[in-house]
C-alpha cells in the first residue's frame, strides 16, 4: 500500500506541463511548414541540376560553333572571341560545379541550407 502511494506521487511529479496552452498545435504547424519548405528545396535542387546540365550542354555546342566560325565582330578576330567565350564558360562552369557539389553534400548529410 505504501509502495503504491509512492509510485502514485512519482507519477504525478513526472507529468510534463506544457509551456503554453497551444504548444502542441504550434509545434505541429511548424513541422508542416518545415515539411513544405523541404519539398520546395528538393524541387529547387533538382532544377539546379537540370539547368546545370543543360547549360553545360549548350555551352559545349556553342563552343563547337564558335570554333568553326570565321568572322570578325568589332574588329576582334574569331580566335579572340573563342578564347573570351571559353574563358568565361570555364569560369562559370567551375563556379556552378562547386555550388552544385555543396548542394549535393548538404542533401546527402540532410543539413538545412
Amino acid at each position: 500500500m505504501n509502495n503504491e502511494r509512492i509510485i502514485s506521487q512519482l507519477m504525478q511529479k513526472s507529468q510534463l506541463e506544457m509551456p503554453f496552452s497551444d504548444f502542441e498545435e504550434s509545434v505541429m504547424l511548424r513541422i508542416e511548414k518545415l515539411s513544405a519548405e523541404e519539398k520546395t528545396v528538393s524541387r529547387d535542387r533538382k532544377l539546379s541540376a537540370v539547368f546545370f546540365i543543360l547549360g553545360t550542354f549548350f555551352g559545349i555546342i556553342l563552343n563547337f560553333i564558335l570554333q568553326n566560325a570565321q568572322y570578325r565582330f568589332l574588329n576582334i578576330s574569331s580566335g579572340t572571341i573563342l578564347l573570351i567565350f571559353q574563358t568565361g564558360f570555364v569560369l562559370v562552369f567551375l563556379i556552378q560545379l562547386d555550388r552544385n557539389f555543396s548542394l549535393i553534400k548538404r542533401w546527402i548529410k540532410k543539413q538545412p541550407i
